[in-house]
Protein backbone atom coordinates (compact mmCIF):
# COMPACT_ATOMS: atom_id res chain seq x y z
CA UNK A 1 0.00 0.00 0.00
CA UNK A 2 1.17 3.50 -0.83
CA UNK A 3 0.61 6.44 1.40
CA UNK A 4 -0.54 9.08 -0.84
CA UNK A 5 -1.05 12.32 1.43
CA UNK A 6 -4.55 13.20 2.38
CA UNK A 7 -5.37 9.18 2.51
CA UNK A 8 -5.58 7.68 6.40
CA UNK A 9 -2.37 5.30 6.76
CA UNK A 10 -3.08 2.18 9.18
CA UNK A 11 0.46 0.57 8.32
CA UNK A 12 -0.43 -2.59 11.13
CA UNK A 13 -2.89 -3.53 8.99
CA UNK A 14 -0.46 -4.52 5.98
CA UNK A 15 0.99 -7.71 6.62
CA UNK A 16 4.25 -8.22 4.79
CA UNK A 17 5.61 -11.45 6.83
CA UNK A 18 7.79 -13.57 5.02
CA UNK A 19 7.42 -17.04 5.60
CA UNK A 20 10.59 -19.35 6.68
CA UNK A 21 10.76 -22.53 4.28
CA UNK A 22 14.14 -23.90 5.39
CA UNK A 23 16.93 -22.70 7.53
CA UNK A 24 21.03 -23.48 7.86
CA UNK A 25 23.47 -22.52 9.87
CA UNK A 26 26.37 -20.83 7.26
CA UNK A 27 29.08 -20.51 9.91
CA UNK A 28 29.30 -21.25 13.52
CA UNK A 29 31.83 -18.81 15.65
CA UNK A 30 32.53 -18.11 19.24
CA UNK A 31 30.88 -15.10 18.89
CA UNK A 32 28.35 -14.82 16.35
CA UNK A 33 26.09 -17.44 14.34
CA UNK A 34 25.25 -16.92 10.97
CA UNK A 35 22.08 -18.18 9.13
CA UNK A 36 20.92 -18.75 5.48
CA UNK A 37 17.22 -19.20 5.24
CA UNK A 38 14.79 -19.51 2.39
CA UNK A 39 11.83 -17.68 2.55
CA UNK A 40 8.31 -17.18 1.32
CA UNK A 41 7.65 -13.67 0.15
CA UNK A 42 4.20 -12.08 0.31
CA UNK A 43 3.55 -12.47 -3.06
CA UNK A 44 4.30 -15.91 -3.18
CA UNK A 45 8.16 -15.63 -4.74
CA UNK A 46 10.44 -17.05 -2.84
CA UNK A 47 14.30 -15.57 -1.61
CA UNK A 48 17.23 -16.19 0.43
CA UNK A 49 17.94 -14.45 3.46
CA UNK A 50 21.19 -14.24 5.54
CA UNK A 51 21.16 -12.87 9.33
CA UNK A 52 23.59 -12.92 12.58
CA UNK A 53 21.46 -14.94 15.58
CA UNK A 54 23.16 -12.82 18.41
CA UNK A 55 21.80 -13.56 22.09
CA UNK A 56 21.38 -9.42 22.73
CA UNK A 57 23.39 -7.04 24.63
CA UNK A 58 23.52 -4.21 27.63
CA UNK A 59 24.43 -0.86 27.51
CA UNK A 60 24.91 2.01 30.16
CA UNK A 61 24.57 5.18 30.48
CA UNK A 62 26.73 5.71 33.67
CA UNK A 63 26.40 9.25 35.25
CA UNK A 64 29.42 10.46 37.62
CA UNK A 65 26.71 13.19 38.58
CA UNK A 66 23.73 15.12 37.22
CA UNK A 67 26.03 16.18 34.43
CA UNK A 68 28.78 14.16 33.23
CA UNK A 69 29.03 10.71 31.53
CA UNK A 70 31.71 8.34 31.74
CA UNK A 71 32.53 6.42 28.59
CA UNK A 72 35.14 4.43 26.75
CA UNK A 73 37.64 4.66 24.41
CA UNK A 74 38.61 1.18 22.22
CA UNK A 75 39.81 -0.05 19.14
CA UNK A 76 37.22 -1.99 17.39
CA UNK A 77 39.15 -4.17 14.69
CA UNK A 78 36.25 -4.44 11.78
CA UNK A 79 36.35 -0.99 11.50
CA UNK A 80 40.29 -0.39 12.46
CA UNK A 81 39.41 2.27 13.98
CA UNK A 82 39.33 3.62 17.83
CA UNK A 83 35.56 4.77 19.15
CA UNK A 84 34.31 6.56 22.07
CA UNK A 85 31.39 4.40 23.35
CA UNK A 86 29.05 3.59 26.31
CA UNK A 87 29.98 0.40 28.51
CA UNK A 88 28.57 -2.37 26.78
CA UNK A 89 28.44 -6.34 26.71
CA UNK A 90 26.99 -8.69 25.38
CA UNK A 91 24.55 -11.19 27.22
CA UNK A 92 25.52 -14.27 27.98
CA UNK A 93 22.54 -17.28 26.79
CA UNK A 94 19.48 -16.83 29.25
CA UNK A 95 20.97 -13.91 30.45
CA UNK A 96 19.30 -11.13 32.76
CA UNK A 97 19.97 -8.14 30.59
CA UNK A 98 19.95 -5.86 33.91
CA UNK A 99 22.90 -8.42 35.45
CA UNK A 100 25.18 -8.48 32.21
CA UNK A 101 25.12 -4.57 32.49
CA UNK A 102 25.95 -4.27 36.14
CA UNK A 103 28.68 -7.21 35.11
CA UNK A 104 29.96 -5.29 32.22
CA UNK A 105 30.26 -1.48 34.45
CA UNK A 106 32.27 -3.12 36.47
CA UNK A 107 34.55 -5.19 34.06
CA UNK A 108 35.29 -2.36 31.65
CA UNK A 109 35.33 0.73 33.76
CA UNK A 110 35.81 -0.61 37.61
CA UNK A 111 32.37 0.77 38.86
CA UNK A 112 29.55 -0.32 40.62
CA UNK A 113 26.53 1.89 40.49
CA UNK A 114 24.34 1.87 43.65
CA UNK A 115 21.10 2.82 41.33
CA UNK A 116 19.80 1.57 38.05
CA UNK A 117 17.28 2.37 35.69
CA UNK A 118 15.86 0.72 32.76
CA UNK A 119 15.64 3.05 29.77
CA UNK A 120 14.62 1.42 26.16
CA UNK A 121 15.80 -1.68 24.65
CA UNK A 122 16.41 -1.01 20.73
CA UNK A 123 16.88 -3.14 18.04
CA UNK A 124 20.40 -1.85 16.02
CA UNK A 125 20.60 -3.64 12.91
CA UNK A 126 16.91 -4.89 12.09
CA UNK A 127 18.43 -5.98 8.43
CA UNK A 128 21.16 -8.67 9.33
CA UNK A 129 21.35 -9.47 12.92
CA UNK A 130 18.58 -10.21 15.70
CA UNK A 131 20.60 -8.24 18.45
CA UNK A 132 18.32 -5.78 21.03
CA UNK A 133 20.42 -3.64 23.27
CA UNK A 134 18.58 -3.27 26.31
CA UNK A 135 20.33 0.49 28.38
CA UNK A 136 20.42 1.35 31.48
CA UNK A 137 21.02 4.96 33.68
CA UNK A 138 23.78 3.54 36.13
CA UNK A 139 24.10 6.23 39.10
CA UNK A 140 25.72 6.74 42.62
CA UNK A 141 28.96 5.42 41.04
CA UNK A 142 31.54 4.11 43.31
CA UNK A 143 34.62 3.16 42.21
CA UNK A 144 37.07 0.13 42.90
CA UNK A 145 39.02 -1.67 40.02
CA UNK A 146 38.44 -2.69 36.33
CA UNK A 147 38.30 -6.83 35.77
CA UNK A 148 38.79 -6.81 31.98
CA UNK A 149 39.36 -9.77 30.26
CA UNK A 150 42.89 -10.31 29.68
CA UNK A 151 41.99 -9.26 25.64
CA UNK A 152 40.05 -6.23 26.42
CA UNK A 153 42.33 -2.61 25.89
CA UNK A 154 40.26 0.02 26.66
CA UNK A 155 40.24 3.67 28.23
CA UNK A 156 37.28 5.47 30.51
CA UNK A 157 36.92 8.88 30.40
CA UNK A 158 34.53 11.65 32.18
CA UNK A 159 32.63 13.69 29.55
CA UNK A 160 30.18 16.62 30.11
CA UNK A 161 26.56 14.83 28.75
CA UNK A 162 26.59 18.30 26.35
CA UNK A 163 30.07 17.90 25.18
CA UNK A 164 29.07 14.24 24.38
CA UNK A 165 26.41 15.88 22.61
CA UNK A 166 27.91 17.98 21.00
CA UNK A 167 30.53 14.93 19.82
CA UNK A 168 27.74 13.36 18.34
CA UNK A 169 26.67 16.40 16.47
CA UNK A 170 30.11 16.47 15.04
CA UNK A 171 30.48 12.93 14.26
CA UNK A 172 33.40 12.51 16.97
CA UNK A 173 31.03 9.84 18.39
CA UNK A 174 29.72 7.77 15.70
CA UNK A 175 29.36 4.20 17.28
CA UNK A 176 25.76 3.15 16.46
CA UNK A 177 24.71 2.28 20.17
CA UNK A 178 25.79 5.07 21.66
CA UNK A 179 24.83 7.44 18.98
CA UNK A 180 21.16 6.15 19.82
CA UNK A 181 21.27 5.74 23.47
CA UNK A 182 22.44 9.18 24.40
CA UNK A 183 20.10 10.68 21.90
CA UNK A 184 17.31 8.78 23.14
CA UNK A 185 18.35 9.64 26.77
CA UNK A 186 18.62 13.53 25.80
CA UNK A 187 15.09 13.31 24.27
CA UNK A 188 13.37 11.18 26.93
CA UNK A 189 15.71 10.11 29.71
CA UNK A 190 16.79 13.55 31.08
CA UNK A 191 13.87 13.83 33.56
CA UNK A 192 14.53 10.44 35.05
CA UNK A 193 17.84 11.90 36.73
CA UNK A 194 15.83 13.95 39.05
CA UNK A 195 13.84 10.60 40.25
Amino acid sequence: MLYRPGTALDAEQSDFTEVTLGSRTAYQGSFLEVFHDRVRLPNGAETDREYILHHGASAIIPLLDEETLLLEYQFRYPQRQHYYELPAGKLDPGEDPLAAAQRELLEETGYRAADWKRLVCLDQCIAYTTEKITFYMARNLSYEAPRRDEEEFLETLALPLSEAYAWIESGKICDAKTVSGLLWFKAFGNHLKSL
